[in-house]
């Protein structure tokens, strides 16, 4: 009989080129806004045009999230193989070839990083919080260097380059994640797996409000800080554009210390602190505070976000295991990224007042406070229920 140990651990890949993929994921996901304005102008793109091309990665980045949850390790490779086509799609000059691209490159984004979350989360119970903190911030580490790769690409001329390169290395990574294909991880057998499915609606329904209200509340964050700094704070465009970097890289500082923390602390525990300080980090900045003020604010709203994604999907997936409907929730949860930041805009339009607008990710994050508690309050899945011990 296999020890637990071995059950568990990876026996022929190593854990790197998951971590890998999830670099070059992180870039692709947010590649198209650092180089819209770019080729919105070589195209000569309207508003509409140029939104049409985040709704395409929208919606492909659903139906992969979809799949990922019935075809865990064919959604790893052939999502990072449909990454590398995308970003490929993406050096062809033309707007149609675009679209097509950024569904393909959508496709490969849901799937990948929704499967790699699922495995990681599912394969190692024990160490399930600190697994997923590390692959979050692994996606966080290619989101923040995305703009500064394509800033610098664009400087040079070298876009096309630059992203056939990216291409070339996510292609790289689904070759070298191919031989789980072959079964040569050691997964479960399918008698392994739990028959009962314990994703119910009640879990459903909060799993999804958490990380649909996150998903945006972060978002929201991260698209309007600029501006409210810029507003408010008496900053200059391009000083105010910083804070959006300090705003991510407290996120990448929270996940980067989650592991240690959780050598000390519950995932409860530490997902309950994460929520609070968020909620706190957003408090001053509906006052009149100085530019100190307001930048530790959004340091420590960015610190608080930083656990909230990984520890609520290490809970979800703590009590529903490897149920298939599980990637409609991450499905679900992608929307809140187009919701929420839109409603701010609407809501600033119509009260006169950017300040009066981030009622809208605080909202959310009382709200997730709220789910959260609800759910904690749940019955936990039965013993037989849990992934069977060896």
């Amino acid at each position: 009989m296999h020890s637990r140990k071995t059950v568990y651990r990876f026996e022929s890949l190593p854990a790197a080129p998951f971590y890998a993929g999830l670099v070059l994921s992180g870039m692709a996901t947010v590649l198209l806004g650092p180089i819209l304005p770019a080729i919105s102008a070589r195209w000569s793109l309207t508003d509409a045009q140029a939104g049409a091309l985040f709704t395409a990665q929208f919606v492909g980045a659903i139906l992969g999230s979809v799949v990922s949850s019935y075809r865990r390790r064919h959604s790893v490779v052939f999502g990072h193989f449909a990454i590398a086509l995308g970003l490929a799609g993406l050096s062809i000059n033309n707007y149609f070839a675009a679209l097509a691209a950024l569904v393909i490159m959508g496709i490969g984004i849901g799937g990948a990083v929704t499967a790699t979350n699922l495995i990681f989360g599912t394969e190692y119970p024990e160490e399930r919080g600190r697994l997923l903190s590390r692959t979050n911030l692994c996606w966080g580490l290619g989101a923040v260097s995305a703009p500064q790769f394509t800033g610098w690409a664009e400087h040079h001329h070298t876009l096309r380059p630059f992203l056939l390169t990216a291409a070339l290395a996510t292609l790289g990574v689904s070759l070298w994640l191919s031989p789980m294909l072959r079964g040569a991880l050691s997964f479960r057998t399918q008698k392994d797996v739990p028959a009962r499915d314990n994703l119910t609606l009640p879990l459903f329904l909060i799993f999804s409000a958490i990380l649909f209200l996150y998903v945006g509340g972060e978002t929201a964050i991260a698209g309007w800080i600029s501006t409210y700094m810029h507003r408010f704070a008496g900053l200059t465009v391009a000083a105010s554009s910083l804070t959006v970097s300090v705003f991510w890289f407290s996120i990448l500082g929270g996940r980067l210390l989650a592991p240690l923390l959780l050598r000390r602390l519950s995932e409860f525990q530490l997902l309950l602190t994460s929520i609070l300080a968020a909620i706190l980090g957003l408090l001053p900045l509906f006052a009149r505070v100085p530019v100190g003020v307001a930048i530790a604010a959004v340091v420590l709203s960015g610190m608080g976000c930083a656990s909230v994604f990984p520890l609520s999907t290490s809970r979800l997936l703590a009590r529903v295991g490897r149920s298939r409907r599980t990637g409609w929730i991450f499905a679900i949860c992608g929307s809140g990224g187009a919701v929420l930041p839109w409603s701010m805009g609407l809501l600033s339009e119509r009260s006169g007042s950017l300040r009066t607008a981030f009622l809208i990710p605080l909202g959310a994050m009382l709200s997730i406070l709220l789910c959260t508690l609800l759910e904690r309050g749940l019955p936990e899945p039965h013993s037989e229920d849990h992934l069977p011990q060896q």
